[in-house]
């Protein structure tokens, strides 16, 4: 029988877009020292938009929140609709070290939809690439399927976006919350679709007091700034 990759399991709260993302980035720079996968699962403390890293902040939504830039690709993403989740691997995880990152979205969308079937909630993933007519500054993520995301009789169910740097891989995720999904679900679902399809075993983790003064000194030197909102 094959032994299941220990991972963590950080059951995260809600907080502040700012928070969000600088917990996201701090994991992304600790990946290495976390020594194995981490799932985060986490909430939005007041209606929020996220945008794409070269998305532009002006041809974003204005009326749904507070707006805050991500340092992964992919479209405009409302949060008030949606229930998020971070993947974290080390730089020497085989997705990351020997996959493409198109075979890694198919991978971890896969385990997604795998977390959804337990639910017996239906999920494919699309074939098709964003049409090149869309201008990707502006495109809404869950208005414009691409290729390896999910799609239910609903629409695009789940998406998702990647950042991968020497210190690790950051995979950014949102699922539709439509019924019979809903954050308390989704909670068990996800832990327990990525035991199966990825073969981990969790552990619960959460973030030490050093650990969290890195995500606060993000928080407030990075995400919670116009200059880096505003980049674009």
């Amino acid at each position: 029988m094959m032994a299941l990759e220990k991972a963590w399991l950080w059951q995260d709260g809600g907080h502040s877009p700012a928070y969000n993302m600088a917990a996201d980035e701090a994991l992304l720079v600790a990946a290495n020292e976390l020594g194995r996968p981490m799932l985060r699962l986490y909430e939005w403390d007041r209606p929020a938009i996220s945008i794409g890293y070269v998305q532009h902040l002006a041809k974003a939504p204005q009326d749904r929140g507070a707006i805050i830039r991500r340092i992964t690709g992919g479209g405009v993403v409302f949060h008030d609709t949606q229930f998020t989740y971070t993947l974290v691997l080390p730089s020497d995880h085989p997705i990351y070290r020997d996959t493409q990152p198109i075979e890694s979205y198919a991978i971890l969308n896969g385990a997604v939809s795998a977390s959804l079937a337990l639910a017996d909630f239906a999920s494919e993933m699309t074939q098709e690439e964003i049409p090149r007519w869309v201008d990707r500054a502006s495109m809404v993520c869950f208005q414009t399927p691409t290729r390896y995301d999910l799609v239910s009789q609903q629409g695009k169910i789940a998406g998702a976006a990647q950042r991968r740097k020497r210190e690790g891989f950051l995979h950014q995720g949102s699922i539709e919350l439509v019924q019979p999904l809903d954050t308390t679900l989704l909670r068990r679902l996800l832990p327990a679709g990525f035991s199966q399809s990825l073969k981990m075993d969790f552990d619960l983790w959460q973030p030490d007091a050093e650990f969290s003064h890195r995500i606060e000194k993000l928080e407030t030197e990075k995400y919670g700034t116009a200059a880096w909102n505003e980049l674009r």
